[in-house]
């Protein structure tokens, strides 16, 4: 042994090893009152535990006293305006409880199509022919110059404007008016064409 402890056997001194035999029972706890040591570090936390069952359902409570009643709402109708074609419906309440504004916003829905047009109407009757104005005089018409003779043609000029139309001349007296003859049946009316495109 040298003098020395054989527990490692990497001394190089060791030449065997001893085996460790079994502990001891305790000895008997020492009278009470001596000094407290320091309290140890805390060990580090064990892991969770698997979560137990869960319990019964308990007994319900005794229901509690009714409340009292609120005020009934009193809903009047705000703006209502149209909105765009193709926009999207809006609706929203303001005021205060009890008392409530409901404003809404409808989009305009597209044109329809043009409906087909409905048939002719009848004809109404001709109104009476009002009474013909009085003729007024015909001026008096200077005479007539004589003819000179007839020179060369000339070269067309620019074209000038067209003067002012002359007083016509009077009305000759008219004739009598003939017997009107038998007026024929009028004949079907004819069937109403499409209608065209509705213009931009």
């Amino acid at each position: 042994m040298f003098g020395d402890s054989c527990n490692n056997n990497a001394h190089p001194r060791c030449r065997f090893c001893y085996v460790q035999g079994p502990t001891g029972p305790t000895g008997p706890t020492g009278p009470a009152g001596g000094p407290t040591g320091t309290t140890g570090p805390t060990g580090p936390t064990g892991a969770t535990g698997v979560t137990g069952p869960t319990g019964a359902t308990g007994a319900t409570g005794a229901t509690g006293a009714t409340g009292t009643t609120g005020a009934t709402p009193s809903l009047a109708i705000g703006t209502v305006t149209t909105g765009a074609p193709g926009s999207s419906a809006t609706a929203s309440i303001t005021g205060t409880a009890p008392n409530f504004i409901l404003s809404l916003s409808i989009p305009q829905g597209p044109t329809g199509p043009t409906g087909v047009s409905g048939p002719t109407g009848v004809s109404g009757a001709t109104g009476p022919t009002g009474a013909t104005g009085a003729t007024g005089a015909t001026g008096v018409s200077g005479p007539t110059g004589a003819s000179g003779a007839t020179g060369p043609t000339g070269a067309s000029g620019v074209t000038g404007p067209t003067g002012p139309t002359g007083v016509s001349g009077p009305t000759g007296v008219s004739g009598p008016t003939g017997a009107s003859g038998v007026t024929g049946p009028t004949g079907p009316t004819g069937p109403t064409g499409p209608t065209g495109p509705t213009g931009p």
